[in-house]
């Protein structure tokens, strides 16, 4: 199997490092097309490997029949649709398809090594895998990570006339796929680590999470709507979250999950004047925009702990003695950038019995 390396600058730019002939030539192509002129024209590509095995072919369906009932999957699909497609026919003869649309891709690293790229917060062999924050894993793993879209990031687009997502689907094995698959569909997992029952952990890490089981259950206070945008995501919090809290509050939370909520055009900002508040928006596990942060505490009083620890280290106003604290998020970065703000927007923090809530609306 031919080798595909890929390289991220600062900018977040793709440049080929090294790549097969036809793929380089794939990527060139995309430059030359022109960009499709709405947001209108953006649906939902379910990409497979070439070849794709039957067990990934019936997930890939599975994926396509639950579109219109899914939050996500139907955002991703818009007014345009969504459609399962090959990616290596794709490359050949429509690679502009993968930067203008939305995908959700679906493998495993060793049949699939565009994976191995998009995911570059894990390391995933068959039988095994290492994933930052949560440490070296055996076993039938499944695991997604979300990002833009890095086809619509690469240097050879000439500008984003909106915002793309993916999300990736992989494991160790088939069933750790599945897992992965049935973690989107049925809970709207976008970045975490699912493992069926017997796995085990080889070594220990400085940042071990154990990952969830295959039908792990969230909790109840994220409604589906909020302010008129639609839940359609939740990422499974890492041990680097973990160890952050509690060095801010000497407590550390018995869970934390944070929901991400779309607002309608949320992903419909062109070129660069939005491009931090797409990024925001997006799926990614570090994007905090229109997002509610649940933390759970092993009782009320270490509750009510958290809560002052946390709104002071975020520099948020309390409201007298209620349990509830105010303030703005930090600004993107540092420095002039097209459409930078002071500030995202508001932060929020109250505490409800055990829990803390956060949130970025």
């Amino acid at each position: 199997m031919q080798r595909r390396e890929f390289l991220f600058g600062a900018g977040g730019s793709l440049a080929a490092a090294s790549l097969s002939p036809a793929f380089a030539r794939a990527l060139a192509a995309q430059g030359s097309v022109s960009a499709p002129s709405n947001a209108s024209q953006r649906g939902l590509l379910i990409v497979l490997p070439s070849p794709a095995a039957p067990a990934l072919t019936k997930i890939a369906q599975t994926l396509l029949a639950a579109v219109a009932q899914h939050p996500l999957l139907r955002a991703m699909a818009g007014t345009a649709g969504a459609t399962v497609v090959d990616f290596q026919q794709l490359l050949e003869n429509n690679p502009s398809a993968l930067a203008y649309n939305n995908l959700v891709l679906l493998g495993t690293p060793d049949t699939d090594p565009v994976l191995s790229a998009w995911q570059r917060e894990a390391t995933v062999q068959p039988g095994s895998i290492y994933v930052f924050g949560f440490g070296n894993l055996q076993g039938d793993i499944g695991y997604i990570e979300s990002d833009r879209n890095p086809f619509l990031h690469a240097a050879n687009i000439p500008f984003a006339p909106y915002e793309t997502e993916v999300v990736t689907l992989s494991g160790t094995s088939p069933a750790g796929v599945a897992a992965a698959a049935n973690a989107l569909l049925s809970r709207s997992l976008v970045n975490g680590v699912v493992a069926a029952p017997g796995w085990t952990r080889p070594g220990p890490t400085l940042l071990d999470r154990d990952p969830l089981p295959p039908e792990f259950a969230l909790p109840a206070l994220a409604p589906s709507t909020i302010n008129g945008m639609a839940r359609i995501a939740v990422t499974q919090a890492s041990e680097d979250e973990y160890r952050g809290v509690l060095a801010d509050t000497g407590l550390e939370p018995a869970e934390i999950w944070r929901f991400k909520y779309l607002a309608p055009g949320g992903w419909d900002i062109a070129r660069s004047v939005g491009a931090f508040d797409a990024y925001a928006a997006g799926l990614h596990r570090r994007s905090y925009g229109n997002t509610l942060w649940l933390a759970r505490f092993a009782d009320v009083g270490s509750a009510k702990t958290a809560f002052s620890a946390v709104a002071a280290a975020a520099k948020l106003r309390q409201r007298g003695s209620s349990l509830e604290a105010d303030g703005t998020q930090p600004p993107y970065a540092t420095g002039t950038y097209p459409g930078e703000r002071p500030s995202p927007g508001p932060l929020k923090l109250t505490q409800q019995e055990a829990w803390l809530v956060m949130k970025t609306f």
